[in-house]
């Protein structure tokens, strides 16, 4: 499948039945991205409001921004510098409902950055696919979910993982 090997993380049955409690049954009826992009809207400002709370009864603030990704084995760390980076990495590390939500967050924006690449992927088939067939040959590592917490609120991104 053209997109990322993160969803290989979605074939055990806890996992699927978090995603289900997330975006909803798609058995039940129809599911579309746009469902889905609303749902991860939503769970954003709800994660990013709770994060905030939790920060600031750990007195850390918000400048600097704080940038989260998961490491192989699944923590959650501080990627680059922040005064308060050896803390936060500690938090997560003892709190399970941050690395809970933070994790549902990644499954979301996944299933959307996938989908897209996807749909993309076959848009440019159809057109081109010579060039389809260069791109697929020449794919990189997927990337890297990434939270940026400011000042302003959260953002969801993806990142390259440097070579």
């Amino acid at each position: 499948m053209y997109g990322s090997g993160n969803l290989d993380e979605l074939n055990d049955e806890s996992t699927l039945d978090a995603v289900v409690r997330l975006i909803g049954n798609p058995a039940k009826g129809a599911l579309y991205l746009s469902d889905v992009r609303s749902r991860a809207a939503m769970a954003l400002e709800r994660y990013g409001r709770y994060l905030a709370g939790v920060l600031r009864e750990q007195s850390i603030t918000v400048p600097p921004a704080v940038n989260l990704q998961t490491d192989g084995s699944g923590k959650v760390m501080v990627v680059g510098e922040h005064p308060e980076k050896h803390l936060l990495e500690r938090l997560f590390a003892s709190t399970p409902k941050l690395v809970k939500g933070f994790k549902e967050l990644e499954v979301l924006h996944e299933i959307i950055r996938s989908q897209e690449e996807a749909m993309l992927f076959q848009q440019l088939l159809q057109r081109n696919p010579a060039a389809a067939a260069k791109r697929r040959a020449t794919e990189c590592a997927p990337p890297v979910f990434n939270l940026g917490i400011t000042s302003g609120g959260p953002l969801a991104f993806f990142s390259q993982v440097p070579h």
